[in-house]
């Protein structure tokens, strides 16, 4: 009866430690997986260009001087002339300020990874850009998008450390529910400018948000979100 009660406890408290918000991030994982793929496979198998000409055409009445203005202001914070800063600043305010040495460099270790599979897919996959861009061409390849995916990077690990930072429940999910929102507004900039298809931006936060919960598996430890 007592090995019983054992064995009851060790299942109810394995129960315990796998959290609704484990749940969650692997429910999300799965669904990037399948966004991946499903772009993927839409441009690169079948070759339909409709979904990405539908979107073209759903932003066109939106298109004006003032919405083009303030899109490729939008867009600026998710350029390699902004985030490469502020991951250095950020990396040196983890390294001097929190005097988390092994912290600062998993973030450089995630940043400079996630880079790396980035350039690697758009070389592989060679996917040219939109023909007609609102504003001057962008170079390189289009699928997925670098911008999309490097804003939900290091937004994301600013949303992290800002979770297990920030005490005050308000600020700290005002805070993450922004950052995701710049964030995805960078992406919409790259479709609104016509500088990505609308399936490069879907495959660059899909991309960017698998890799942050791989770089959470494997150079932060499990996934797991602590408790209040």
């Amino acid at each position: 009866m007592k090995k019983r009660s054992n064995i009851c406890l060790r299942i109810k408290n394995f129960f315990e430690e796998v959290s609704l918000s484990l749940v969650l991030l692997i429910f999300i994982f799965v669904v990037c997986m399948l966004c991946l793929y499903a772009v993927a496979d839409m441009v690169f198998e079948d070759n339909n260009p409709s979904f990405d000409r539908h979107v073209f055409t759903s932003i066109l009445p939106y298109i004006n001087a003032a919405n083009t203005g303030m899109m490729q202001v939008i867009t600026f914070f998710g350029s390699a002339q902004f985030l490469i800063p502020a991951n250095i600043l950020l990396i040196l305010f983890v390294l001097f300020i929190k005097k988390q040495q092994y912290d600062a460099l998993k973030i450089s270790a995630i940043t400079i990874i996630g880079t790396a599979v980035l350039f690697l897919l758009k070389f592989l996959l060679q996917r040219q850009r939109p023909l007609l861009p609102l504003i001057a061409k962008a170079h390189g390849y289009s699928f997925p998008s670098g911008h999309s995916f490097s804003s939900i990077v290091f937004y994301g690990m600013l949303a992290y450390i800002g979770y297990k930072n920030i005490k005050n429940n308000f600020i700290k999910w005002s805070l993450i529910v922004l950052l995701f929102m710049l964030a995805g507004m960078v992406g919409f900039s790259r479709i609104y400018l016509k500088l990505h298809y609308a399936s490069d931006v879907i495959a660059g936060f899909s991309l960017g948000i698998i890799w942050l919960l791989l770089a959470k598996w494997i150079l932060f430890g499990k996934v797991k979100i602590p408790a209040e």
